[in-house]
């Protein structure tokens, strides 16, 4: 530092003594008359010299500022081995300030919301209970219930929790009647009570598979039920499904419950081959309110084994529909042995809450000595008792 000082001062004497010499020569030149030639020359030399004392200073600016920085590098080496001694020197002094400023603080502060600090203390929790607290349990998720959620959710999501009600059939065209002479001998041919001759009959009902009229399917009707002949009765089934029109079904759905297996088969494979909506089929028949017609249509459905619950939870919309309607007509009818078997031991519960639906929208009196018994059971699922239940109440406001 000494060094850079004295660099320092050096340097400043020379600029200064330089520029006292120059001014000293100036006043030493005799005043002489110079043509103003000479005097604008002289002029022109004044700048030069302001130029060359400029320069002169900004010399010793640059050597100061190089000079500057090695000293501070050496000043730097030298003052290393005594800077953490002076650190520790400072910091003491730091920290009795510290102390002092604090010790201000407490004596000047302003206390605010002053509390008792033992009343205070002892409404803290223990170290010790913290330590020993028990962490939260984790919830655990039950698989029954998960499974019953997602139930839930899908059954809500299905066609059948839409259905509030029983649609009117749809009307259809009629078979056009004929009086050809053909088709009233064979109409009359294929009545066993007037022919007895098999080959005859046969014959006939191949006249009558040519026309598709109201008296034709009438006589096919009658020779695919009550013929004796089960390969006449099979005949006349397949021509019956042949003309596929909403007239045959009633006679196709009473031949499945044919006693020969071969006709039971032949009845099936026609009703789903049919083209027409089915779920209007149903409906016509317990529009009929023929309770005989009914009851027989009922007892062949289920025989054939048409009957099937599963349908009622299916994700089209018409499949799940004529599962409703046939489900209605078994209700209608008092054949009620398979439903309440299925809401006791089906084991998929969207099925039995769709039968309970089929329930709530008909409001069949012929179900409540059905349901009183179900509610006899001690193992009924909770929700399908709670269905019950509320089905019993309602069903039996309707029908006091």
């Amino acid at each position: 530092m000494r060094q850079v000082s004295s660099f320092c001062i050096r340097s400043s004497t020379v600029a200064i003594t330089s520029f006292f010499t120059v001014i000293e020569a100036f006043g030493q030149v005799s005043k002489v008359y110079v043509p103003e030639r000479i005097e604008a020359e002289a002029v022109d030399q004044t700048w030069t010299y302001f130029l060359v004392f400029g320069f002169i200073v900004v010399l010793a600016g640059a050597l100061y500022w190089k000079y500057k920085g090695n000293g501070d590098v050496t000043f730097a080496k030298q003052s290393g081995s005594s800077s953490s001694e002076r650190g520790k020197g400072s910091w003491e002094r730091e920290a009795v300030d510290a102390d002092k400023e604090m010790e201000w603080l407490r004596r000047n502060k302003k206390v605010v919301n002053k509390r008792d600090p033992k009343k205070y203390a002892a409404k803290l929790p223990r170290t010790s209970e913290l330590l020993e607290k028990k962490p939260a349990p984790e919830v655990e998720l039950n698989s029954g219930e998960v499974l019953e959620r997602i139930q839930k959710f899908q059954y809500s999501q299905l066609p059948i929790h839409t259905f509030d009600e029983i649609k009117p059939s749809k009307p259809y065209d009629l078979l056009p009647l004929s009086n050809d002479g053909a088709i009233m001998s064979a109409i009359e041919q294929v009545h066993e009570e007037f022919e007895e001759d098999e080959e005859v009959r046969e014959l006939a009902v191949r006249i009558l598979a040519a026309f598709r009229t109201r008296n034709s399917v009438e006589a096919l009707a009658q020779s695919a039920l009550y013929d004796l002949s089960s390969g006449l009765r099979s005949k006349a089934v397949s021509i019956l499904t042949d003309f596929d029109h909403e007239s045959v079904f009633e006679a196709l759905l009473l031949a499945c419950a044919d006693p020969t297996r071969e006709v039971r088969a032949a009845a099936a494979r026609g009703i789903f081959r049919l083209s027409f909506d089915r779920a209007d089929a149903w409906t016509r028949i317990m529009e009929t309110g023929d309770e005989f017609r009914m009851r027989h249509a009922a007892r062949a459905a289920t025989e054939a084994n048409l009957v099937r619950f599963e349908r009622l939870i299916h994700e089209e919309h018409g499949v799940a529909y004529e599962a409703f309607t046939l489900v209605a007509l078994l209700l209608k009818t008092s054949e009620t042995e398979q439903i309440f078997e299925a809401l006791k031991n089906h084991p998929d519960p969207n099925v039995q809450k769709a039968l309970l639906q089929v329930f709530k929208v008909t409001k069949e009196p012929n179900a409540l000595e059905g349901l009183y018994a179900l509610l006899e059971l001690s193992d009924l699922p909770d929700d399908i008792r709670e269905e019950a239940d509320a089905l019993v109440a309602e069903i039996g406001l309707v029908a006091a």
